[in-house]
């Protein structure tokens, strides 16, 4: 049976904005390390559709810093699952649709026994939360107050108990929380 790890960035406040976040080469190398441990990542429409403008771009172009480049290609060759209501087709290589409810699809994708990141967004990870299908939780917490923006697992309604597995910091300030949940 494979696995679910949730992994957001969130900025001391509790909120989830991608223009709010350091992500200099340690966070990147840090997001390669478990992409190298999936078999492939879990995407809602609107991250996915973030990250599809500007990563493949990246990969082809190899314009940028190597680590962004190194980073841009490991993505391009994982698969990428994404969940979504109103998209046809998706255009980005190695990615596919999934229609599906999300508890049938997530369950199905971890029996056949694929190790799965989700890399971010507060309304599929407070969805996956709240189905009880995430197996690790990392925090990505900034040295930053943002102020505005979504909050971290806003959507979540019932109480998660979680223990602290591991903290990390980066030279940049961001701690690293790994939690797995109580069960």
């Amino acid at each position: 049976m494979g696995q679910v790890i949730l992994m957001m960035n969130v900025t001391l406040d509790g909120c989830c904005d991608h223009t709010q976040a350091i992500a200099d080469e340690e966070l990147h190398q840090y997001t390669v390390d478990l992409m190298d441990q999936s078999d492939g990542l879990l995407f809602g429409r609107k991250i996915y559709q973030l990250m599809e403008s500007a990563w493949p771009g990246i990969a082809s172009s190899g314009d940028g810093p190597q680590f962004m480049v190194d980073f841009a290609r490991k993505l391009d060759r994982k698969p990428k699952y994404v969940f979504t209501r109103t998209l046809d087709h998706v255009s980005w290589q190695n990615s596919f649709l999934l229609k599906g409810p999300i508890s049938e699809e997530v369950l199905r994708l971890t029996a056949e026994g694929k190790n799965l990141v989700v890399n971010g967004g507060p309304g599929l990870g407070s969805t996956l939360a709240q189905l009880g299908l995430v197996d690790e939780y990392h925090f990505l917490v900034q040295p930053i107050v943002a102020g505005r923006g979504p909050r971290l697992l806003g959507g979540v309604r019932d109480r998660l108990n979680l223990k602290l597995a591991e903290t990390r910091p980066f030279g940049s300030g961001v701690v690293v929380l790994r939690y797995t949940p109580v069960r």
